[in-house]
Order: C-alpha cells, then structure tokens, then sequence
C-alpha cells in the first residue's frame, strides 16, 4: 500500500477466484439508539472486486479480513468524476459567452463536451481501472 492514511473497513471474503469480498457500510445514525424508528438510518453491502492480496496468505471463503484503500486513490477518483468534468463545463460556458452564442446553443455545446468527457473516460476505464484497488489484510486474534 502507498504511504498516507488509509480508509479501512471490515469484510468477509465471498469468493477465491477473483477474490471478492464484501463490506457492510451504516451510515452515521446506524449507531443511534432510535434508530428502530428512524427510517434514515440503514446497511448497505458493498461487493469489492479490485482486491489485491498479500502473497504469504492465502484467504478463506467466509473469513474476516481488513479491506483498505489508499485516501489519494478516493481523492483521484472524485478529481476524474467530478472536479474535471466541472472545469469542462466551466470552459465552456466561458468559451460560449466570450462568442456570444445563444443561450440554447451553450447549454447544448456544455452537455455535449461533458457527454464527450464520460464517453472518452468509458473507453478508457480498463486503463484507469488498474489504478484503482483494495488490499486485504488478515485480521490478527
């Protein structure tokens, strides 16, 4: 794992080849006593493909393991889906008004650059993809 914080969760192992495990998330009230009456709080189960495994140990179906992630690999991924699609759309609206097109026009010209921007990101998601990746650690008794 590349130095820095890591965000790091409990799973269980659910299948070998690939290794895939899954995670339980509660969101923040989850912990609250009224949560039996609250209708906001709640699990959710969260696949994980993208394991990377130490080499010295081999998992178990059904084991308890630690299932973490680098903090700058989130941070990439909201800079790719979300920061870098925002300044596409803010050049081009300055673009569009700095031309003095219609308005119909640069809000079509706007969505068609951000359409653009996610079709080229989906054609190279298998590349981005390897960037992207958990690592699984044996939970010590």
């Amino acid at each position: 794992m590349q130095s820095g914080q890591v965000i790091r969760h409990k799973g269980v192992i659910t299948g070998i080849d690939p290794l895939t495990a899954e995670i339980i998330t509660e969101e923040a009230c989850a912990s609250c006593h009224a949560k039996g009456y609250c209708s906001l709080s709640g699990k959710k189960r969260k696949i994980i493909t993208r394991l990377k495994e130490p080499e010295d140990w081999k998992p178990v179906v059904g084991e308890e393991v630690w299932i973490e992630m680098c903090t700058r690999l989130g941070f990439k991924a909201l800079w790719y889906g979300m920061v870098l699609p925002a300044i596409i759309l803010g050049v081009s609206v300055a673009c569009g008004e700095l031309l003095n097109l219609a308005e119909w026009l640069l809000g079509l010209i706007a969505l068609m650059n951000i359409g653009i921007y996610y079709f080229v990101l989906y054609l190279l998601k298998d590349r981005i993809q390897n960037d992207f990746y958990f690592t699984v650690h044996h939970i010590e008794p």
